[in-house]
């Protein structure tokens, strides 16, 4: 079990009490050996993708132009996530810190920080940090005395799920509907105003600042060969003590996180299965969950690490209560571009909707292959996911379901 908390700490707000350690070390490096100690740490992307910082950072320093620009994605939407307003509320510095270090190592002249609209404090600290920073000159031109200048403006998001998707949110930006784009060409190559732009969300870039703070070494001896360092994981549902919580990969199973952490079901209840990485990712039931917490046992599982986003679920909920709750979120929450992913959700929640006491085989093949089909034309990791939460539940509680053969009459 971790120790000593890596990304987790007290508050500190003032940018008059804080050294920039990873600013002022970054600074008195080549941009290669910033992006190498990356690379060597091993650190891959906390949005939920997974994808290795350090490779995302060196194609976006490789790329040649001009104008490159830096985005922080803040727009937390995931169900069951909030450990990136954690981090903006209680470590905002160190947030803003890893987004111009992650700046100078791509070059970048300007950057934004996307905040989800209905993070009110979160918006309103780092609105008032980032005006604090320019006073100081941690942010403007010559940043700390160095040759490196960089420009940080916010935006708030307007409550849109897909605007977590990096395309939805760079159109967003633009002052466009927050709808996906096609790829390639990718934000890398062709961003922000048709600019090479670099994203990566909260946690990713917090956790480069203490890694170029901390050197590498220090981060790739936690975890496991495929999960290193550290994961801010937020456990919620029916759990004794919900919250952000920060653990070691592969030093706690899903199950130890929840009893140890979490303290147990509340009220005594047995647990049903938890959802481990937010309601985009497949369920895995009690008797799944004694694995260690990293990406590969994770999929190994036959779900995924997602968001950090663990809901743990009671034996007291209704299955096709839930399911239509997950499927009307979805349902509600594509942009519409893709007409299958339109379309698809709709009709999936119209089935759930008409459930009495079983599904036939037939309604649940009828929503597996929507599901296929909707996965197969998205364009964006809703309709990628959409379905993962209720298939699972339909595969693993097939009995509890009443799903048979209705054979026609």
């Amino acid at each position: 079990m971790l120790e000593e908390n890596f990304l987790m700490g007290e508050q500190l707000l003032d940018p008059a009490d804080y050294d920039f350690p990873a600013l002022k070390k970054a600074f008195n490096m080549d941009r290669e050996e910033v992006i190498q100690e990356i690379k060597d740490s091993g650190l891959k992307g906390r949005g939920g993708a997974g994808f290795p910082t350090g490779l995302k950072w060196e194609l976006g320093y490789k790329e040649k132009s001009d104008e490159k620009y830096m985005i922080c994605n803040a727009d937390e939407g995931e169900p069951g996530t909030f450990k990136d307003r954690y981090l903006m509320e209680n470590r905002p510095l160190l947030v803003i810190e890893g987004i111009i270090t992650a700046a100078y190592a791509v070059n970048a002249q300007k950057g934004f920080i996307y905040i989800r609209g209905e993070y009110f404090d979160s918006i309103k600290i780092i609105d008032k940090l980032i005006d604090n920073m320019y006073k100081e000159d941690v942010l403007g031109q010559d940043i700390l005395g160095s040759d490196f200048s960089f420009d940080l403006r916010l935006v708030k998001g307007a409550g849109a799920y897909v605007c977590g998707d990096e395309t939805s949110l760079l159109n967003s930006i633009e002052g466009k509907r927050g709808a996906s784009r096609i790829k390639p060409p990718y934000p890398i190559q062709k961003g922000l105003f048709e600019q090479p732009t670099v994203v990566n969300n909260v946690e990713t870039l917090s956790s480069a600042a203490r890694i170029i703070a901390e050197g590498a070494s220090l981060y790739s001896a936690m975890g496991s060969k495929n999960s290193r360092g550290t994961k801010l994981v937020c456990l919620s549902g029916d759990i004794n003590e919900p919250g952000v919580y920060e653990v070691e990969f592969g030093a706690q199973t899903i199950k130890e996180i929840i009893e140890q952490d979490g303290k147990g079901i509340k009220g005594g209840s047995d647990l049903r299965f938890v959802v481990p990485g937010g309601v985009s990712t497949a369920v895995l039931d009690k008797s799944e969950i004694d694995i260690p917490y990293t990406y590969e046992d994770l999929e190994k599982a036959g779900s995924s690490l997602g968001s950090g986003a663990i809901i743990a679920v009671g034996q007291e909920h209704d299955l096709v209560d839930l399911m239509l709750n997950v499927s009307r979120f979805f349902m509600d929450e594509t942009c519409g571009t893709c007409f299958p992913c339109r379309e698809g959700n709709r009709q999936i929640n119209r089935i759930l909707r008409k459930y009495k006491a079983t599904f036939s085989i037939q309604e649940k093949e009828i929503i597996q292959d929507v599901g296929e089909t909707i996965r197969l034309a998205a364009r964006c990791g809703l309709g990628q996911s959409s379905l993962n939460f209720i298939n699972s539940i339909m595969e693993k509680y097939e009995d509890e379901l009443g799903i048979k053969e209705v054979l026609e009459v």
